[in-house]
């Protein structure tokens, strides 16, 4: 006789409960893959563009947006995707003044943003949309020492035209 497993559904019973967490079939459906910044002022004033992350899973799974560059800020870098649920997600670039390298060191380059891909447990189920983000987090957290090779990866790439002003 199999036991059914209790439902979580927050992030104090996530801490607590034994998960397993697997790798995906497939990767998620991202679009556009190519994100062009543009700028007449050397990128002075910060700027953002949107694109979408959607599950094409028949099973709900978790994400995460990262990127080594430090000149990115994601307004919902991780969150939980249940079956066929499409999310926006905006990606903004800092001022150019809080750079950590100069303008040309980024410019016609291809910078490379990863977006991350996990498979949950079915007993997880989120109350709300703040503690699906919460428990992204926690499960993100626990992957890197209980699941680090099960993440599957989707690239987006950023590339950054400058137009120069004479």
């Amino acid at each position: 006789m199999k036991v059914a497993e209790k439902k979580v559904k927050s992030s104090a019973e996530l801490s607590i409960a034994k998960l397993n967490c697997t790798s995906p079939e497939r990767d998620l459906i991202v679009y556009p893959r190519w994100l062009c910044f543009n700028s007449q002022n050397g990128f002075k004033t910060p700027l953002f563009v949107r694109f979408f992350v959607e599950n094409r899973e028949p099973y709900p799974v978790t994400y995460n947006v990262k990127s080594r560059e430090k000149i990115f800020r994601v307004d919902s870098s991780c969150g939980i995707l249940k079956t066929g649920e499409r999310k926006t997600i905006k990606l903004y670039l800092i001022s150019s003044d809080d750079w950590p390298l100069s303008i040309v060191e980024y410019t016609q380059k291809r910078i490379k943003v990863a977006v991350e891909c996990l498979r949950l447990p079915d007993h997880i189920d989120p109350k709300t949309a703040k503690d699906s983000s919460m428990m992204a987090k926690i499960i993100w957290k626990r992957s890197f020492n209980e699941w680090p090779l099960e993440r599957l990866y989707t690239k987006v790439y950023c590339i950054f035209q400058f137009q120069f002003n004479q």
